[in-house]
């Protein structure tokens, strides 16, 4: 039997111009330790340098006084 492959969102990549802000990309890391970039828009039209990257996690936050 073979394992299911999962993958997990780590970050995101957004773009501001002006006043909007565009969703470029959406990375993933898979259990197998692939990591997949999930394009939004067409790459050829992005400028990377411009990009802000943010980090998340799927898990609960942690508290501090539990």
């Amino acid at each position: 039997m073979r394992k299911k492959k999962t993958g997990w969102p780590f970050q995101e990549g957004y773009l501001r111009e002006e006043t909007r802000e565009t969703h470029v990309f959406t990375d993933y890391r898979w259990n197998t330790g692939v990591v997949w970039r999930d394009w939004k828009v067409d790459p050829q039209n992005v400028d990377l340098e411009r990009v802000t990257i943010r980090h998340f996690s799927l898990g609960l936050p942690q508290e501090e006084n539990q």
